[in-house]
């Protein structure tokens, strides 16, 4: 995948994690154009025990390294291996707008990694 694909990516990445910060209440309401609130406020969905939606934060980050929801600290630290491979700034070194965008994506990935392993790290203890 080129550069200007990766940031495609993470741009769809971005904007999917917006719309999933939305309130559920929100969300159904757009889809079917009704309100599916109850009498106190809360969503029909919200009700239900032992329901947990994913982290936006984490699910960006998951999409930032082109993972699926919930991957092993293992399968965390070869996605950013593998991409940094791919879009690492010193292969761009010719041209500086492509060295500037690389470098972003390369800082991006890191965080990722170093956010979702420590998170998983904590999980484990």
């Amino acid at each position: 995948m080129s550069i200007l694909g990766r940031v495609g990516a993470l741009l769809r990445s971005e904007l999917a994690a917006r719309v999933s910060r939305r309130p559920a209440a929100h969300r159904a309401q757009r889809q079917t154009g009704r309100d599916d609130t109850g009498s106190n406020g809360e969503t029909a969905t919200a009700g239900r025990r032992g329901v947990s939606s994913p982290d936006p934060a984490l699910t960006r980050y998951y999409a930032n390294l082109e993972l699926p929801y919930g991957a092993s600290v293992d399968v965390v630290r070869e996605a950013r291996r593998r991409l940094l491979k791919r879009c690492h700034p010193d292969l761009h070194s010719a041209d500086p707008e492509k060295q500037r965008t690389a470098t972003q994506l390369a800082q991006g990935l890191n965080h990722a990694h170093d956010e979702l392993v420590s998170h998983l790290e904590r999980k484990q203890r």
